[in-house]
């Protein structure tokens, strides 16, 4: 910065003495003027061209950094400016004075004539102080160029030291640290990573030893605990598939239960009424009377025998297909073979795979429905629809009695509850739709998470 600030204003004072050696020659041109035809205005102009001439012989002398403006620091341009300095005030200055202060014009023509060789010998003395300072900067020039090549070497020097200290002092331990988490995660926990300095990646070094230390120590016993983890797991996963076995038989033996008192008490407190008026009809000799109750109460023993019977038959149930399609159109033929009503089953779609246990509850709850029919509808025919084209729904319609929905389809039913409990089991929805003689609707919405 200091060479360039040298060159900078060595230029300036190149410029500054390059303006003094044109002004020399202006100064002489208006002296020649003010001899030849005199006047105030030429007058005042020599006066202003000296001023402004020993104004930058000055500012050369003295610098001027706000430019910048400087002599080189030279004792030979020092030396020359000093001459230029006592050669303008010593005889270029008094000389012009007397061409001035002449007022004979024979005179002022010699001293014109004398001062011609002054002001060459001074241009030739300023040429020589320009050629100086334009040797100097040429000098600082070159220096300039070999401190800018000495920068380069230094900095290019840098940089591979730079490089070396990095690579030895960050980017090595990096990859050691790499090289050993690739190994510990391929579960050798024997791996060690070297400990080269006291800095943040030997902190970083001893940590990651600390670690495999204790994951090795760990890895020892886990198969150990993994072995007893596992057998624990197992053990208590039978535990469930018992508990769980427990609970569905429970709340099979529930639904049985409930079953078995919903229709059997019915009928047991009919076969009591009529056995009271059997008594009755005895004791009166009213013998018509009691061997027509005497068949009513056989009928009604046959029929809580069937129900019994039925009954039984759906508590042992088990399927012998997962088929929904095959399931239903099976539970139809028995139905039909048993009662004579005319059943149809449709299908649209493609039925869902589903579970044993959905198959299973959705079974009962077909073959609850046409125990209903058999039982209350004193229907003619039955249809069950399977659409599965969006959303699988089974749909049983009959062309019965009806009941009304708002009073007999309440929680008193213990059936239809029961059909209800079977269709959240699975997750499904179940809808009755029916009327006095309109037939009934029964609808099972199965959920998306079926199958």
């Amino acid at each position: 910065m200091l060479v360039s600030l040298r060159l900078e204003g060595g230029a300036a004072a190149i410029n500054d003495a390059g303006s003094e050696r044109m002004r020399s020659y202006r100064i002489a041109y208006l002296l020649q003027q003010q001899v030849d035809n005199p006047s105030v205005q030429l007058l005042g102009d020599i006066r202003h061209e000296m001023a402004l001439f020993e104004m930058t012989l000055k500012e050369l002398a003295h610098g001027n950094p706000q430019r910048p403006l400087y002599l080189p620091k030279d004792q030979y341009v020092n030396a020359q400016m000093i001459h230029l300095i006592h050669f303008w005030q010593a005889d270029m200055k008094s000389h012009i004075e007397r061409v001035l202060n002449t007022s004979d014009a024979a005179n002022q023509q010699a001293e014109l004539k004398r001062f011609r060789p002054l002001l060459e010998q001074y241009v030739a003395g300023i040429n020589d102080l320009v050629i100086m300072v334009e040797n100097n900067n040429a000098h600082a020039a070159a220096l300039l160029r070999y401190i800018q090549i000495a920068l380069v070497i230094l900095a290019m020097i840098g940089t591979v030291s730079l490089l070396y200290l990095f690579s030895h002092m960050v980017v090595r331990p990096i990859w050691q640290l790499r090289h050993g988490i690739s190994r510990m995660a391929a579960a050798d926990f024997d791996v060690r990573v070297p400990v080269t300095s006291k800095d943040e990646f030997g902190e970083l070094a001893v940590g990651f030893n600390r670690m495999a230390d204790e994951l090795r120590d760990i890895y020892a016993t886990l198969e150990q605990r993994v072995e007893e983890k596992t057998r624990s797991i197992e053990a208590k996963n039978r535990e469930l598939v018992a508990l769980d076995k427990a609970m569905a038989i429970s709340e099979e033996r529930n639904l049985f239960a409930q079953e078995l008192h919903d229709s059997i008490a019915q009928s047991l407190a009919f076969l009591n009424i009529q056995i009271q008026m059997l008594q009755e009809d005895l004791q009166k000799n009213h013998i018509a009377e009691a061997l027509k109750g005497l068949v009513q109460i056989r009928e009604g023993v046959q029929e809580s025998y069937d129900d019994v019977r039925e009954l039984l038959l759906h508590f042992r149930t088990r399927i012998d297909s997962t088929d929904l399609q095959t399931v239903i159109s099976s539970a139809l033929e028995k139905f039909q073979g048993q009662t004579g009503i005319n059943a149809s089953f449709v299908i649209h779609g493609n039925a869902p795979d589903l579970l044993p246990e959905q198959v299973l509850q959705i079974m009962h709850i077909v073959q609850e429905s046409l125990s209903n029919v058999r039982k209350h509808a004193k229907a003619s025919q039955i249809k069950i629809v399977l659409n599965c084209a969006d959303q699988c729904v089974i749909d049983i319609y009959d062309n019965g009695v009806g009941f009304d929905v708002t009073v007999d389809a309440g929680d008193n039913h213990v059936g239809l509850c029961i059909m209800r409990e079977r269709a959240q089991k699975i997750g499904a929805e179940l809808i009755f739709e029916s009327g006095k003689d309109r037939g009934t609707h029964i609808s099972l919405i199965l959920s998306e998470n079926c199958g």
